[in-house]
């Protein structure tokens, strides 16, 4: 059955292209991610959802680590899909990251656009970005997933899915352009004095 390799969404036979993402598609059998059972696409070396090292062989044909060439990749970065090996890589939440700290930040698939400790703020990004077609995820150090209620000094992430992090930061970007920023917000990559 006919499938998108972008959206994995599967068509009847006879139809050659995907009504959402335009692009051909391809004849078989969708594939998943024997870990966490995502879709991945054909000819994909890792999962894009967990990391996991999808290419079966020798040694001589697995990828290295980008860190330590001599060894063996055992998975891919969820955020950068650099190849880590077991020394480098970090698992969390079922998700493989490399040696980048910020890469962390993600979290199910999304990726921090902004910060900010005003809620306020945060809504209006959120709705300036959800205007734009953009999913949006606030998530605040008030929630329920922190221990400690930390008041005044929390902070709000406007999250988004990877996939769309760059266009949600020019949006970011062009919105803060035009109104100062409070002395509270800190947008992401920014560190306070």
């Amino acid at each position: 059955m006919p499938f998108c390799p972008q959206c994995f969404t599967e068509y009847q036979p006879g139809i050659a292209e995907c009504d959402d993402c335009h692009v051909p598609l391809l004849e078989g059998t969708q594939s998943f991610c024997p870990k966490c059972e995502e879709p991945v696409s054909p000819g994909d070396s890792f999962c894009d959802h967990c990391g996991i090292l999808l290419l079966q062989g020798d040694e001589d044909t697995m990828p290295d680590c980008a860190v330590h060439p001599d060894r063996a990749a055992v998975a891919g970065c969820v955020v950068c899909g650099k190849p880590v090996c077991d020394e480098c890589g970090t698992e969390l939440e079922g998700k493989v990251f490399c040696d980048d700290d910020s890469h962390v930040n993600v979290h199910q698939d999304f990726a921090v656009a902004y910060r900010t400790s005003a809620e306020y703020e945060a809504e209006m990004v959120k709705a300036n970005l959800e205007s734009a077609g953009i999913t949006v995820k606030l998530f605040d150090q008030h929630g329920h997933i922190y221990f400690v209620d930390i008041g005044g000094m929390a902070l709000v992430n406007v999250m988004v899915p990877k996939d769309q992090l760059e266009r949600a930061k020019e949006i970011t970007d062009a919105i803060l352009a035009s109104a100062p920023l409070e002395d509270d917000a800190t947008p992401e990559g920014d560190t306070a004095a």
